[in-house]
């Protein structure tokens, strides 16, 4: 029911899923940003959903660093706590491409000083990360680092939109272990057919992110996630 606006958004859609349900095993992985013209689009109800893929707890979401300071601070602080999802919701500005998240999202580990503290501590950095927001989207050197599930409407009022199933949330954290087994099945049925290789373009520093989580969906027959 998500009105995606082409094919390649409920692909990106679906890598995110499969993303969120290995983050862990991955060494790298893009970030994935919701995009929306208008608010009420179901930009916030499916980075949860996503998220839901990832840990049973519901984080709370965060603001978007408004420098490469503060932006720094924060990923070390949150990294130390190695949560399984970092969301920044409702953006209202472009998803900057802020050096200390640029290196988060290539880099498997980073290193700084700990606030207030004469103590330099190394955290993993293996933590799912989305973002959403209306008319806002990743800029620069943040383009290839993420990607962008496009949402459209397609109506006036989509805060208004009555859904056939509401409660989607609800119903994948009670049932949580069989939609997380649905997603690992898909990669493993792709890794037990010998792996077959899809010809893509490559994308720099996340290798094995598109074997796992891309190359399933292409095998499957769905638009490249990456077109988007």
């Amino acid at each position: 029911e998500f009105s995606f606006a082409k094919g390649i958004d409920k692909s990106a859609a679906l890598t995110a899923i499969l993303t969120a349900t290995i983050r862990p095993s991955l060494p790298l992985a893009p970030m994935f940003h919701a995009f929306a013209p208008e608010s009420g689009s179901g930009k916030s109800f499916l980075c949860t959903l996503i998220s839901a893929y990832a840990t049973p707890r519901r984080n709370a979401p965060s603001t978007f660093p408004q420098d490469e300071e503060e932006c720094r601070k924060f990923l070390l602080s949150e990294l130390l706590r190695a949560p399984a999802v970092i969301t920044f919701d409702n953006m209202t500005c472009d998803l900057l491409p802020h050096k200390s998240l640029c290196t988060v999202l290539t880099e498997e580990y980073i290193t700084d000083r700990v606030l207030g503290v004469s103590k330099t501590v190394t955290v993993g950095t293996r933590t799912l990360f989305l973002s959403s927001g209306n008319n806002v989207m990743p800029v620069r050197d943040m383009t290839r680092r993420c990607i962008t599930i496009n949402f459209d409407p397609r109506c006036e009022s989509p805060a208004s939109r009555e859904y056939k199933n509401p409660d989607l949330i609800g119903q994948m954290e009670k049932n949580r272990g069989f939609y997380v087994s649905a997603a690992l099945t898909i990669i493993r049925a792709w890794i037990v057919a010998g792996r077959s290789e899809t010809p893509c373009r490559s994308i720099v520093s996340y290798g094995a992110w598109s074997s796992l989580c891309r190359q399933p969906l292409l095998w499957l027959g769905l638009d490249d996630p990456t077109e988007s």
